[in-house]
């Protein structure tokens, strides 16, 4: 009955954008409310949380830029980092539809009309997007963000869970998602960012759909939360984020996860990550057997860690840097 309530010709289903901000630059901040407010979507709510108590965004910023819907701003009491500021807004939101929002970026202004057509499909739980590129300036830099992490790979289609769990394609700016989707992945799990935990839920639960082409202007600055191989400056980081952190996520995923179509996967990620942990520290044949076994999970992992342990700290720094850069 729903779904063919959402299907009519007339019925506009409300879309909540969820923005989380921390000590934005107010520039860049008026930017991406503008872009909002000229979104060709009409129904559309907009909530905002704040997550700095100590330096609050002026609200006559919002109330200036926001002038086609309503908005609601939430000011934290201490600061939770974003998973936690998003997972409160995600409780609270009213829409149909949720789409998560940054505070730097700038979106096509017919984003979300378009993800919506692609959500008319029943089983679709989840739609993301392509991302361009711009600078502080905002002068475009890459036509799709694939050009910068040449990893990505983008994937439409069901039973995608197994392949979110190690490499996310799904970005939270450029993507939407059904509320009870989105709700259902309450608590969001500490160990992923939100975006990459939501996706795991709504590929568990239904269809992805991804859109080719790029619906959000990604701000690429020394500031942005995430990118390639984030923190990791040599061999001994390298381990703690690539390898240590990932099986403290995975033990983590276990708990979440019993008696559902990925605990085999986690299980065998876990056997995985072991040996190559074991693999950095004294290398063996034993783990570098089961390394070989599980190439699967990331061929590339398993291609430069065989060679890891005999690499000297400073040839290893300048692969860093390369790989940072996109260049390899």
């Amino acid at each position: 009955m729903e779904a063919d309530r959402f299907s009519t010709a007339t019925y506009k289903p409300l879309v909540s954008i969820l923005l989380a901000v921390y000590k934005p630059n107010n520039n860049w901040l008026i930017e991406q409310l503008i872009s909002l407010n000229e979104q060709t979507y009409e129904n559309i709510e907009l909530l905002v949380y704040d997550d700095c108590p100590d330096f609050q965004i002026n609200e006559e910023i919002i109330k200036k830029y926001i002038t086609k819907f309503s908005y609601k701003l939430i000011r934290g009491i201490e600061n939770k980092g974003s998973n936690k500021a998003f997972e409160e807004l995600t409780k609270i939101a009213k829409g149909d539809f949720f789409a998560y929002c940054d505070q730097d970026d700038i979106w096509e202004y017919n984003k979300i009309s378009s993800m919506l057509e692609k959500l008319q499909e029943k089983e679709v739980t989840l739609v993301c997007s392509d991302l361009s590129i711009i600078d502080e300036s905002g002068n475009k830099t890459a036509d799709s963000i694939t050009d910068i992490r040449k990893r990505i790979v983008y994937k439409s289609g069901y039973n995608l869970a197994k392949d979110l769990l190690m490499t996310n394609f799904v970005t939270g700016c450029a993507m939407m998602v059904r509320k009870e989707i989105a709700q259902k992945a309450i608590p969001f799990e500490d160990t992923l960012i939100h975006d990459q935990w939501i996706a795991i839920i709504a590929a568990i639960n239904g269809k992805i759909e991804f859109i080719n082409k790029p619906l959000v202007k990604y701000r690429q600055h020394s500031f942005n939360q995430t990118g390639i191989l984030k923190d990791v400056y040599d061999k001994k980081t390298y381990c703690q984020k690539r390898i240590e952190e990932f099986i403290y996520r995975y033990e983590s995923l276990k708990k979440r996860f019993t008696n559902n179509e990925i605990e085999k996967i986690i299980d065998d990620t876990l056997i995985w990550l072991e040996a190559r942990k074991s693999y950095f520290f004294k290398p063996s044949l034993d783990c570098l057997k089961i390394m070989i076994k599980y190439r699967k999970f990331h061929r590339i992992s398993i291609l430069i860690e065989c060679f890891l342990p005999f690499i000297p700290n400073s040839i290893y720094k300048f692969i860093i840097k390369l790989t940072q850069k996109g260049i390899i």
